[in-house]
């Protein structure tokens, strides 16, 4: 099951064996601490019935079955924690398997498989989870990896939790950073300056303020301003070497608006580049009342003066400053 569904679940009998998958380490904190919680209500008694190996300091886990064997302590289970498995062998995951097998009635087994591999070739994390799952027909998987769909909710409920509400839009935007602990981090920071969160409250305190200038530097050439643009640019500017950042940005910018123009689907696109997602959709309308054609020439425009500062032809605030004339001349 998902994140979401499994904190939202009403009680449930807990299985032999829990899987924690997904890439959230934050959200496998909660999970954890949930399973804990239900597992042994009387915080008093886990320091004597829980188990924590750490499987990133040992690679013995022949004791995980005398461990899951062990009768609770005045409690009604017994609880054994395998962290940190996302990077182990497959011989090591088997082992930890095996011992799944064994878990009896009474015994609880949390396997935490979250994360991103240190080295993640050939490697397929869910399937690896689901591996652990079938050691026992009494198993559960969570999965801590939100989908865009899953994140919005995840950031409502989180905001109701701070006694703060967001703008749709304002939603949107910090699901951008796809990235829970970034997400988290911001939206607290954003609940204790306000109540009420407005997408440019997110673009000001929560994305990286390099790329809000240079969104607003596009967007001022996107508009046809050059005054606003080239002020912006000189701000950005320091040094002629300096130009080089935004000249890249720009062209990246040129081409996905030719891309989006041409049919491409701005969440799919921001998913396959690494591109934020919600700016990529707030350029959807951007290159609406340009040909095909002349989105090109702009992309061709910027990429040249790129190369120019690039190979030492033209110095690179020159060729910056160029380019915004000659893109906002082109309403």
């Amino acid at each position: 099951i998902g994140y979401l569904q499994f904190i939202e679940a009403a009680d449930r009998e807990l299985p032999r064996l829990v899987v924690i998958a997904g890439k959230e380490h934050v959200l496998a904190d909660e999970v954890l601490d949930r399973l804990v919680s239900a597992a042994l209500p009387d915080a008093s008694m886990r320091a004597l019935n829980v188990d924590v190996i750490d499987a990133r300091a040992t690679s013995d886990f022949g004791a995980i079955p005398e461990k899951t064997a062990a009768l609770p302590f005045l409690a009604d289970r017994r609880v054994v924690i395998v962290r940190g498995t996302i990077d182990l062998k497959k011989e090591e995951r088997d082992e930890i398997a095996a011992a799944a097998q064994t878990v009896p009635q009474g015994g609880l087994l949390i396997v935490d498989h979250s994360g991103k591999p240190a080295r993640p070739q050939g490697r397929k994390p869910a399937d690896e989870a689901a591996a652990f799952a079938k050691a026992s027909p009494d198993s559960l998987i969570v999965d801590v990896t939100l989908n865009a769909a899953a994140c919005e909710r995840y950031i409502n409920r989180l905001a109701a939790q701070l006694g703060a509400t967001l703008e749709p839009d304002a939603v949107t935007a910090l699901a951008s950073l796809e990235n829970v602990t970034e997400i988290k981090n911001a939206l607290e920071l954003l609940s204790l300056l306000k109540k009420q969160i407005s997408e440019d409250d997110v673009r000001e305190y929560a994305l990286p303020s390099s790329d809000a200038k240079f969104w607003d530097l596009a967007g001022a050439i996107n508009a046809g301003n050059a005054e606003q643009a080239l002020m912006m640019a000189r701000e950005l500017v320091g040094d002629p070497g300096d130009a080089i950042g935004p000249l890249i940005w720009l062209a990246a910018e040129q081409q996905i608006i030719w891309e989006l123009r041409n049919g491409a689907r701005g969440t799919e696109y921001a998913a396959a580049t690494g591109q934020n997602a919600w700016r990529i959709n707030k350029l959807l309308g951007v290159g609406r009342d340009r040909s095909s054609k002349e989105l090109k020439e702009r992309v061709d425009v910027t990429m040249a003066a790129l190369e120019r500062s690039l190979t030492g032809r033209r110095q690179a605030d020159q060729a910056l400053e160029e380019v915004i004339v000659r893109l906002t001349a082109r309403k």
